[in-house]
């Protein structure tokens, strides 16, 4: 249970965080290089772990490696270029959401 107050202190820090900020916190969680799993990755994403399956599954996020039977991770890379994508495309809505006038 102890190990989840970092990842639950993560996810909220991140969650505060501009864009920016939050690729450097990703990066410095998560190397660029090498492959992790679905727990190490969570607390970094914007969604839980049944959308984190679906997505993969759907093509909306990248598609996991089965290392074995029992094992599947993401490459870092792929997850932190995810992470980039994702929070340039969101700070674009919001600031089309801003600029936005009332009756155009």
């Amino acid at each position: 249970m102890a190990s989840q107050i970092p990842q639950i202190t993560l996810v909220n820090q991140l969650q505060n965080e501009n864009s920016d900020d939050t690729q450097l916190i990703a990066s410095s969680v998560l190397p660029h290089q090498g492959m992790s799993r679905a727990s190490t990755i969570l607390p970094l994403l914007p969604f839980g772990s049944s959308t984190l399956w679906e997505w993969s599954k759907s093509g909306k996020f990248p598609a996991p490696v089965k290392l074995s039977p029992t094992i599947t991770a993401w490459r870092n890379r792929d997850v932190l270029n995810w992470l980039e994508h994702w929070h340039s495309d969101e700070s674009e809505i919001n600031n089309s959401d801003n600029n936005e006038v009332d009756g155009c």
